[in-house]
């Protein structure tokens, strides 16, 4: 039997991480979902976030940037949802709301996507968790802008053979 530390990886397969899900009495579960990922799909964050729901309203979740991606998952029983939206597809990142901001999911991010889709979390207010997230996002969604582009081209082209 191979150890996952050994697994080798073509171009279809997906590399798999479980997450940990807190109840509402505090209990932490497994509950063995996996968050897929591409070969060379390396994890950068996660935040717990408040999804604006256009459809819905506000849906309490946790988001996982990659190098390639943004995927949320809702830790809502009652509303499974996830959004899975490559980093290409963004094509604007805005701050909402301020330090001095005052109501519920009056800060965070909005983002809009080129298929139309416009995507708004809301963030705790201490600890940095705007700022951290968008510089994560910014960086990685316009990699030329920050000379990404050649280290994304390393770790998607394949390696020759030695």
């Amino acid at each position: 039997m191979a150890s996952a530390s050994a697994s080798k990886y073509n171009s279809h397969s997906l590399e798999n991480e479980s997450i940990k899900k807190v109840s509402q009495d505090g209990v932490s579960q497994d509950v063995s979902e996996t968050v897929p990922r591409l070969p060379g799909e390396l994890l950068i964050t996660e935040k717990e976030v408040i999804y604006i729901c256009p459809f819905n309203g506000p849906i309490k979740g946790r988001v996982y940037i990659t190098n390639y991606r943004l995927y949320l998952r809702s830790l809502e029983t009652d509303s499974a949802l996830i959004l899975d939206v490559p980093l290409g597809v963004i094509s604007r990142i805005e701050k909402m709301g301020g330090a001095t901001s005052r109501g519920e999911n009056s800060y965070g991010l909005d983002i809009t996507c080129k298929d139309l889709r416009n995507l708004r979390f809301a963030l705790k207010q201490e600890g940095h968790s705007r700022r951290d997230m968008f510089e994560i996002l910014v960086k990685h969604a316009f990699p030329l802008a920050h000379n990404l582009a050649n280290l994304k081209l390393m770790i998607l082209l394949p390696r020759p053979p030695e």
